[in-house]
């Protein structure tokens, strides 16, 4: 707790621009556009089928846009590109609220997700990673806490909100307020608080030899990348269909999916020791080993208790690997291309997220068993974890 304090003190301005730029990114994560779902669907007309397939087309072209803009952190100051990308979140969201039709809401969406889901967390993870080096551990877990904490908070501001004025006035409340909060911090980077690495600047040159793309390296810590997206993703939006084959009341599933959500944040609190004192790539394949463990129990076994010890585990995993893999990356490929690695890898976890629910979906609809599905996953689990303990080995040997 002591290092935490002697950062926090140290680092005020820098820990507090990574937290709220991944607390503002909620704009654009699935969670908050859920809220206004209801609203779309009775004032522009449109069906949860046609939302649906709409929904999953932009968080697809939305992931595969992100290399195009996200490599553009490794060649200009971070106050500069971070002001460029909230500004561009901050159009979206106003682009939201004008929504009235299906191709309004259309293009807002599409810039909300590519602004607020993709480039916003991608801005906050890499900047944050470039500029530490002994303590980047403990300051990507800090700043990775602004996930939990807006999933706590902002759906009961909205709520609070919204319950006073109309949906589009709350939207524009809490655009005015992330304004209000995160510009100043913005504006007060200056480049004598950057680490200046020289190698980065040197090696801005290299803006069409994506070379890594062609190393087996890559693509082994892209197929942990795309994993538990791809899996939890997928368990999450059908987890009332889960607990009804299982036989669990959906009161029941509300009680579990709470021990997600703190041991989450537990785990992200904890993963910056972690990986101040072991390294990223040390801990790449084990912190899969949680996620592996409630697969098979939820494979073994039909007590409702393991439902919450389920989503307890696959918590600890996310919470822990949410700041691992991008401390992997910094380890593996320095911080000169670090903005442009992670936003490849950032666009194959997005295409995981979208991956998932119609193949957990499809399954279902076959008839095949909850039981045979996380098997499945604790397999899938299994030939992932193999492939990074390989990549642990290659690196360290």
């Amino acid at each position: 707790m002591k290092e935490w304090i002697k950062l926090l003190k140290h680092h005020p301005l820098l820990m507090s621009y990574g937290f709220f730029f991944n607390f503002f990114s909620s704009f654009g994560q699935t969670f908050f556009v859920s809220l206004l779902v209801p609203f779309w669907i009775v004032e522009i007309g449109i069906t949860n089928s046609e939302f649906g397939s709409m929904y999953g087309l932009i968080s697809v072209t939305s992931a595969l846009t992100l290399p195009l803009f996200g490599r553009y952190i490794d060649l200009m100051p971070l106050r500069r590109y971070s002001l460029i990308i909230f500004i561009g979140l901050i159009l979206s969201v106003a682009l939201l609220t004008a929504a009235n039709s299906f191709l309004l809401l259309l293009g807002g969406l599409f810039l909300v997700r590519l602004f607020g889901q993709g480039l916003m967390t991608h801005t906050a993870s890499t900047g944050i990673a470039k500029l530490f080096d002994r303590e980047r551990g403990k300051a990507l877990a800090f700043t990775s806490l602004g996930h939990p904490a807006a999933q706590l908070i902002l759906p009961f501001l909205f709520a609070l909100v919204s319950a006073l004025v109309s949906w589009r006035l709350s939207l524009i409340l809490l655009a005015l307020l992330s304004l209000f909060l995160m510009l100043p911090m913005i504006i007060r980077i200056t480049p004598d608080k950057e680490k200046v690495d020289t190698s980065s600047q040197n090696g801005s040159g290299n803006k069409g030899k994506n070379h890594f793309l062609l190393s087996r390296t890559f693509w082994q810590i892209a197929a942990n990348i795309f994993l538990m997206p791809f899996l939890s993703t997928a368990i999450m939006l059908y987890q009332y269909t889960i607990a009804e084959q299982k036989g669990w009341e959906p009161s029941w599933v509300l009680f579990s999916f709470s021990f997600f959500a703190i041991f989450n944040g537990l785990s992200i609190f904890f993963s910056g020791d972690l990986i101040d004192r072991f390294s990223g790539i040390r801990l790449f394949p084990y912190y899969l080993l949680p996620a592996l463990a409630a697969f098979t129990a939820m494979t073994l076994f039909d007590n409702r208790w393991i439902f919450p010890l389920f989503y307890g585990l696959l918590g600890i995993s996310s919470g822990l690997g949410s700041t691992i893999k991008t401390a992997v990356q910094a380890e593996v490929y320095g911080t000169a291309q670090l903005g442009q690695v992670r936003s490849y890898l950032s666009t194959i976890m997005v295409l995981g997220t979208a991956a998932g629910p119609p193949v957990l979906g499809y399954l279902l609809d076959i008839h095949f068993s909850i039981s045979h599905v996380m098997l499945s996953a604790a397999l899938l689990t299994m030939v992932v974890f193999l492939i990074s303990l390989l990549m642990k080995v290659n690196r360290t040997s």
